[in-house]
């Protein structure tokens, strides 16, 4: 599910300032300024104020928060359960059929402006393939996106992620010309790794690399790809 305009939910809780909006000004005090009540996109406090809302109304139905990820939210009463992941202003809602989860749903819609995407099948970068009885998780869109954005898309795929012996590859000294398009596809590598355990020790090397990468770890990064 979508939360529409999430930001515009949340209260804030210090005062904010805003000059008057183009086309709403006050002709009699055009210098006046609008003191905020509610959050507004743009603002640092938004993202914070919106979180405080949602979670304060999952605790009130009787969720409770994940210690090991602060996102994920947990209701069980009974024999029923609900897991519902949050990100910003997506959400993966599941459960047992029952009377709590169509309650939840109802008071989703009667709280925000919620708009229901339908069976989940694609959700920050993860493919979800029902099955009978099971389901299939992967990155392939993500993995080809990752591979246009290095512009390796149409290059030959090696067997091994990185060569047996590392301490002969050449350049190993010589400073990579931009650590930032390192970090950068490093860091979309570890994300690949949630589905892709097999290149998670290779990855794990390379992300060691990223304080002061050489030319060969960008070609180590590169045969990862």
């Amino acid at each position: 599910m979508d939360v529409r305009n999430a930001f515009l939910h949340g209260d804030l809780t210090e005062t904010v300032y805003m000059k008057q909006p183009a086309g709403f000004i006050d002709k009699d005090h055009p210098d006046h300024v609008c003191l905020l009540h509610k959050s507004l996109y743009g603002l640092k406090q938004a993202l914070r104020a919106w979180f405080d809302k949602f979670s304060n109304f999952l605790l009130e139905f009787g969720f409770f928060c994940s210690i090991p990820d602060p996102s994920l939210f947990i209701c069980a009463k009974n024999n029923d359960v609900i897991f519902l992941l949050l990100y910003v202003d997506d959400m993966v809602i599941t459960g047992n059929p029952s009377a709590l989860l169509n309650s939840l749903l109802e008071e989703l819609n009667k709280q925000f402006w919620m708009k229901d995407l339908g069976q989940l099948h694609y959700f920050l970068g993860i493919q979800a393939h029902f099955h009978p009885g099971s389901l299939f998780l992967s990155q392939q869109k993500y993995a080809e996106d990752l591979l246009i954005t290095a512009a390796m898309a149409n290059c030959s795929p090696v067997a091994t992620p990185l060569p047996q012996q590392l301490s002969k590859a050449p350049n190993h000294h010589k400073l990579f010309d931009n650590p930032k398009y390192f970090r950068s596809l490093a860091g979309k590598l570890q994300y690949l790794t949630l589905t892709r355990p097999d290149v998670q020790f290779s990855v794990n090397y390379v992300c060691q690399k990223m304080h002061a990468s050489t030319v060969s770890d960008f070609q180590l990064l590169k045969r990862i790809l």
